[in-house]
């Protein structure tokens, strides 16, 4: 029975035929301090001819389904709402894929870190370490790899403008603040499951973008983990599979409304248009215009302070003075000088 006279959480789970989420389930309640005071929301888009058995998972009181076939499947951002629509008032929430191994203690880890971090509202996310199966059926880490930040490798008109995130280089400190969410993993108050809840209607590219900055308009503070408490899965054969194998109208069709709600939310000249979103759209404790100034973006103007580019935590802003937007260029002017500046170190 779940006990809710200690903290809670609340892991929040979306599958797409995938054959690892009851081993991803057996990590996380292995690992955890008190898998008793977890509770699982998830959407699983099954697929007949490829199954997972979760008989056991079913009968399990902690654990709530929602299923589809993946043939009516609408996407990861939509499946990702169904499954938040199971938080029962839990303290925490978790997000993470149907493919993450977990490390021992990861519960009582981040619920310290959630207490110890400097903010009301702490979120904890990054993109998170790999781990494999190797041929002896051993479970391989990349332990190496330490906590990084996040930073922006594209940003192009082709993509509607959204961000293609990947990590930097490691972060040494704790607390270390981070600009970007990532949608593989994220540990905060249960209430963002609420506040800041998935929009069904966004995509791939673009969701943890939109979600960023939802989620500091709602007053949420993003920092990375202390420590690795989770790892996502390297598939070193067959790959996932994924929303896109419904052919590529399908994903021409999704990424122009996605592209739109990303255009209204953050690149809006009206505030009419933002509004329009309605719970997907800002929240009421930041502007918009105090993200751009945390995370170092020039949004009207496609450009971006150096540190986005590189993944320089932000302490606790990116542009402390007016100098800063300044230094802002469009990513092609990033690579440029780089390219330049690599070339001479070269001589």
């Amino acid at each position: 029975m779940l006990d809710k006279s200690s903290p809670t959480i609340f892991v929040a789970i979306a599958s797409y035929a995938d054959p690892v989420l009851p081993w991803t389930l057996d990590s996380c309640m292995a690992n955890a301090r008190c898998p008793e005071n977890l509770r699982f929301g998830i959407c699983w888009q099954f697929d007949h001819d490829a199954g997972a058995d979760l008989r056991r998972f079913k009968a399990d009181p902690r654990f709530h389904f929602d299923e589809y076939s993946c043939h009516d499947s609408e996407g990861g951002s939509w499946a990702r709402a169904i499954a938040q629509k199971f938080w029962d008032g839990e303290t925490y929430a978790l997000q993470v894929d149907s493919h993450t191994a977990f490390a021992p203690g990861w519960d009582e880890s981040l619920i310290h870190m959630m207490r110890t971090f400097p903010a009301d509202k702490p979120l904890i996310s990054m993109i998170a370490p790999l781990f494999w199966i190797d041929e002896q059926s051993r479970l391989r880490k990349q332990t190496r790899a330490g906590v990084r930040t996040t930073r922006i490798s594209d940003w192009k008109e082709a993509a509607g403008w959204s961000p293609w995130f990947v990590t930097a280089e490691p972060c040494h400190g704790s607390p270390a603040r981070n600009r970007f969410l990532s949608g593989q993993f994220v540990f905060t108050l249960g209430s963002w499951t609420e506040e800041v809840r998935q929009d069904p209607q966004h995509y791939y590219w673009g969701e943890e973008f939109a979600l960023s900055v939802r989620s500091y308009t709602h007053g949420y503070d993003v920092f990375l983990p202390g420590e690795t408490v989770v790892y996502h899965m390297l598939h070193r054969s067959t790959p996932p599979r994924r929303h896109w194998e419904h052919g590529e109208s399908v994903i021409e069709r999704k990424n122009k409304i996605a592209y739109e709600r990303l255009r209204r939310l953050v690149y809006a000249d009206n505030v009419g248009e933002q509004k329009s979103l309605g719970r997907y759209g800002l929240g009421k404790n930041r502007s918009l215009k105090e993200f751009e100034r945390f995370a170092g973006m020039d949004l009207k103007n496609k450009r971006a302070h150096p540190d986005v580019y590189l993944g320089c935590s932000p302490d606790p802003t990116t542009i402390k003075r007016k100098a800063d937007w300044g230094k802002c260029v469009t990513i092609e002017e990033f690579h440029a000088t780089a390219t330049a500046t690599s070339a001479i170190g070269a001589e």
